[in-house]
């Protein structure tokens, strides 16, 4: 079993930071992945309920996130999905399209020179390892490789 803190290492690993993502509802930069209570199989921790389902995730902005919570815990559940698309137009409405524009221009800078900066890293260590540190770095590496090219792929379908 997961815990809440590997859970969420490894949705870095797996889908990047959420900083290199626009928060679903209002489209800035997210801060967080947020859990979309949609898991029948959730798991409690100290912090909160938490999903191994990866899907079950979604970024989202400090505010968004915590308008979001606060829904879910004042709405019954035949009324919370009502609530949370009203919220999510008017989050939306509240930020301007320039806004969004800029800070998603600055947001896919910032994702790139990670990138560059992570893949020069790679570059540098690979004569420095043994063969055992190695493998555990190629498995990491691998697994956010395909984070990105996840997220990629799913911003190529919003």
């Amino acid at each position: 079993m997961t815990t809440y803190a590997a859970m969420h290492k490894l949705l870095k690993q797996l889908k990047l930071p959420a900083k290199y993502s626009a928060c679903d509802w209002c489209g800035l930069t997210a801060s967080d992945w947020a859990y979309q209570w949609d898991d029948p199989n959730a798991l409690d921790s100290e912090r909160g309920p938490y999903s191994e389902n990866t899907t079950s995730y979604a970024p989202m902005c400090r505010r968004c996130h915590n308008a979001f919570d606060d829904a879910h815990r004042s709405y019954s559940p035949e009324r919370f999905p009502f609530e949370v698309a009203r919220l999510r137009v008017a989050a939306y409405g509240a930020v301007s399209d320039e806004r969004r524009a800029a800070d998603s221009r600055t947001r896919e800078r910032s994702r790139e020179a990670a990138l560059r900066h992570i893949e020069a890293q790679e570059a540098t260590k690979k004569t420095r390892r043994t063969k055992a540190e190695s493998a555990a770095a190629q498995s990491a590496m691998a697994l956010m490789a395909r984070g990105y090219r996840h997220n990629s792929l799913e911003r190529g379908k919003r």
